[in-house]
């Protein structure tokens, strides 16, 4: 399709509807009747919501808000692709009893069209104030890279791990496996979405997180671990490495097997605290629930954590 571009008059090749970047002078130009919409920018400060959720978070120090220096601050209008979803699939437990359950998603799923913003798959979009978009936009304009093929690639490795998911929850199985699930996929149109990007150094390291235009949520954010909470994981990591090694010093009459055996308990048994103690960055979503998140504790119920071990390693 030859288009003309209205602001500079110059004449490009676009083999697709919807809006298209003038490549000569960067003028958005909407094609057809395609589904395309936007969101109103509301938030003007996106640190403000970002701090305060940082602040939420149990491993964050708490002074990030006022020692935290921004160094980026750019408002993104994020182009997504929007599919209603129904998925259906046969999950398989992975422990030593062996069963089958289905599991079943229906919702819509946006997919990003563009590469570099995996964070944001599957990030539920409000269910008001979209409009029909004009391409006028406050911030930059993230272009397509990524066209429907294949986001509904991306879309359904999503939608399997959803299932995964549910059939865990549901079924209260530690490990699932799950065969390929049936999809009915509906096209329901392309959003660019105002999505802030941040980048803020806290001590000697940086951090970055995503802010919601529209609405203030966080998608995604990385933030620092406390100090104290690192030197309290570490205390509890080389006190069981240290109790192993009395304890095999205490078994050396029994023979090495039993030294081995009690160091090994040890080292077992100290390993996520002496992970959490080395660890600078944490991660959080207010939409999805990130690995690092499923591990966070308070130190207490560390400690707690790091005696159960304990006793099991040695008893």
């Amino acid at each position: 399709m030859k288009v003309k571009c209205p602001n500079c008059g110059a004449e490009f090749e676009s083999e697709e509807a919807g809006i298209v970047t003038c490549p000569y002078c960067g003028f958005q130009i909407k094609l057809g009747e395609a589904k395309t919409f936007t969101y109103d920018l509301k938030v003007e400060n996106p640190w403000r919501p970002l701090s305060s959720f940082i602040r939420l978070q149990r491993l964050s120090p708490n002074d990030v808000e006022w020692n935290a220096r921004i160094l980026e601050r750019e408002l993104l209008y994020i182009p997504f692709y929007v599919f209603f979803v129904k998925a259906e699939g046969l999950a398989h437990s992975g422990g030593l009893s062996t069963a089958d359950g289905r599991v079943e998603f229906f919702n819509y799923v946006t997919v990003p069209a563009a590469d570099g913003f995996d964070e944001l798959i599957n990030y539920p979009l409000p269910t008001r104030g979209r409009r029909y978009f004009d391409g006028n936009v406050r911030g930059r304009l993230v272009e397509k890279s990524l066209n429907e093929g294949d986001a509904e690639k991306r879309l359904k490795k999503e939608i399997r791990e959803l299932l995964k998911m549910e059939a865990k929850r549901y079924f209260h199985w530690r490990s699932v496996s799950m065969g390929m699930p049936t999809f009915e996929l509906q096209f329901d149109g392309l959003v660019y979405y105002p999505i802030w990007k941040l980048k803020y150094k806290y001590g000697p390291f940086t951090y970055r997180a995503y802010v919601d235009g529209a609405d203030g949520r966080i998608p995604y954010a990385e933030f620092p671990i406390s100090f104290t909470k690192r030197v309290i994981n570490a205390l509890l990591g080389f006190g069981l490495l240290a109790s192993g090694f009395f304890f095999g010093r205490f078994f050396m009459p029994y023979g090495a097997t039993a030294v081995l055996g009690s160091m090994a308990g040890a080292l077992f048994g100290a390993w996520p605290s002496l992970k959490r103690a080395f660890r600078f960055h944490g991660k959080a979503s207010e939409h999805r629930l990130l690995s690092e998140v499923a591990e966070d504790f308070a130190p207490e119920e560390e400690a707690f954590g790091t005696i159960r071990r304990f006793l099991k390693a040695h008893f």
